[in-house]
């Protein structure tokens, strides 16, 4: 889907938004990561989160992803079978705020993806984003529905 044409909300149910939320904490204090999965509605406006897969960061680091290959390639595969497509990568900040980093925007290799950023700054108050990244920069902000 082209960036220009993609949803402008991404919908996570609370119950999906939980469970990111709890890998993240698990995670902490370094970067954890996933992929969020499922349908754009019908007028391309709003993207609805149905599944949620947890992968590897296997840099284990505080400052820097990077997906486990092939959890990242069985997490692909397992929407495509269920019918759905990725539509986010989640990751978290575990000191940093809600934004792209320098090296988000130099390594966000999936334009047509939401980047979804989780700030653990204050652990107790995640503070959740999403952004499409194009070209190195934010192309656009996107409205996170979460309960939806």
């Amino acid at each position: 889907m082209p960036v220009n044409s993609a949803p402008t909300r991404l919908g996570i149910p609370r119950p999906i938004y939980q469970v990111m939320l709890a890998h993240l904490q698990t995670t902490y204090p370094q970067e954890g990561c996933g992929f969020l999965a499922g349908k754009v509605d019908a007028a391309g406006h709003t993207a609805h989160v149905t599944q949620l897969s947890v992968v590897e960061n296997r840099l284990r680091s505080p400052t820097a992803y990077e997906m486990e290959p092939e959890q990242q390639l069985q997490a692909m595969l397992s929407g495509e079978a269920h019918g759905e497509q990725i539509l986010a990568v989640y990751h978290s900040h575990p000191y940093g705020p809600a934004f792209p980093s320098a090296t988000d925007l130099a390594q966000a290799y999936y334009p047509e993806l939401i980047y979804v950023i989780v700030s653990l700054q204050q652990q107790a108050r995640p503070i959740a984003r999403g952004f499409y990244l194009r070209d190195q920069t934010v192309h656009l902000e996107v409205q996170l529905l979460q309960g939806s």
